[in-house]
């Protein structure tokens, strides 16, 4: 495990396992090609030839080392690395390290509604990044060591799950002791999103299907993959609805957020307004009393004037 675990929270209270400084590295990947972990596009492949790559490839080494030490054997667990897996690639080969993956999936509506829940995100949105991220993360892993988990298989029988990981990757793992904590780890209770049945969208009806249909192993044991014609299709597919849309769904979210900063300005601005209104009221206030205390040393110099006039004339 990480040297620096995202820890715990009020949507997952047994923990986050992504590597936190690993996280953020991602996220500044992301950004540096002007993309968000949300988004629908493909990381750019041209990213790779650029000035930019070979500086987030070097502190992405330093950042294993120093998170995973000279462990034979250590998991990276973020989404995001299903988009960035040919940086993985030339970190592992910088890094002397064989990559294993393993593909688990989760029914789509059930990510979006997770998503929903949290950061408040429509279900169509992250229906499509769902997308994106599983598509991605199977094309881009065809010639790796590979196993496929469904989501409900890993909470109905952990240990069994577990077994089939270990042997199917062949990892030096006991896979009694790993079944066993991760027994004793699953909680199914705090599964809190789950899909209404609504019909999905074809290319991610037949994805999920594809995925699933890989997680089953054949009757002799051994695993197979998913039908990769089908998952090209439709990651094609995706790809040109995505060019097509993608740009018009950036201007009306940027729109968007541009609002919403300026809604989040309004209670400083409003604060701001009164505190001015309020200081200009006390000015004001001061101001009256010394045009008050003006008028009254105005008026003392004719008071002294006056009573030696009456006195004057007392004496005549």
């Amino acid at each position: 495990m990480p040297a620096t675990g995202l820890g715990l929270s009020e949507d997952n209270p047994k923990g986050h396992f992504e590597p936190r400084e690993i996280v953020a590295l991602h996220d500044r990947v992301l950004a540096s090609a002007a993309m968000h972990w949300w988004d629908w596009e493909k990381f750019p492949d041209a990213w790779y030839e650029s000035d930019q790559a070979q500086p987030f490839v070097d502190e992405l080494a330093e950042t294993v080392q120093t998170e995973f030490g000279d462990a034979p054997l250590f998991v990276v667990k973020d989404p995001r690395s299903c988009l960035l897996i040919p940086l993985w690639r030339r970190v592992a080969a910088k890094l002397d390290l064989e990559i294993k993956a393993v593909l688990p999936v989760r029914h789509p509506d059930e990510v979006a509604r997770s998503l929903h829940a949290r950061d408040g995100f429509p279900l169509p949105n992250s229906h499509m990044a769902w997308l994106r991220y599983v598509l991605e993360a199977e094309r881009e892993s065809r010639d790796l060591p590979r196993v496929f988990l469904r989501y409900e298989d890993l909470l109905s029988d952990g240990p069994g799950t577990m077994r089939r990981v270990v042997e199917t990757l062949q990892l030096p793992l006991n896979t009694g002791e790993t079944g066993a904590a991760l027994a004793d780890f699953i909680d199914p209770d705090l599964r809190r999103s789950r899909t209404d049945s609504a019909p999905l969208h074809p290319w991610l009806r037949d994805t999920l299907a594809a995925y699933e249909d890989a997680a089953w192993a054949r009757p002799d044991g051994t695993a197979h993959g998913p039908d990769a014609s089908l998952l090209d299709r439709i990651h094609a597919a995706y790809g040109t609805a995505c060019a097509a849309f993608v740009p018009a769904l950036r201007a009306t979210n940027k729109g968007f957020e541009d609002a919403q900063a300026l809604n989040r300005l309004i209670p400083g601005v409003q604060a701001e307004r009164d505190a001015a209104l309020a200081e200009a009221a006390s000015l004001r206030a001061e101001l009256a009393a010394r045009e008050a205390d003006l008028a009254d040393l105005r008026d003392r110099p004719q008071q002294g004037q006056s009573k030696p006039a009456v006195k004057w004339w007392q004496r005549g």
